[in-house]
């Protein structure tokens, strides 16, 4: 699936959270209503990512587990402030 298709699966799984790293990945999680993390790491850089609408850019997937740590213990939803 690709870019808002993703979004039927999405919504399907009940994700909350979708990472990917590139543009199609940030537009499929928004129009899922999900949470779009974006890794800069991918063919698209951390400007192009953030105006798409991601929520969350980061690096690199090393900094992911601190990430889904901070968003776990903030109840899910205040990890975002900390990491955008």
């Amino acid at each position: 699936l690709w870019a808002e298709q993703k979004a039927v699966a999405l919504r399907e799984h009940g994700a909350k959270v979708y990472v990917g790293d590139h543009l199609g990945d940030v537009r499929g999680a928004r129009a899922a209503g999900a949470r779009s993390v974006a890794v800069a790491s991918g063919p698209c850089d951390a400007e192009e990512l953030r105006a798409a609408g991601a929520d969350v850019v980061l690096g690199d997937l090393t900094e992911f587990p601190a990430w889904l740590a901070d968003y776990r213990a903030a109840g899910a939803g205040g990890a975002d402030a900390a990491r955008a």
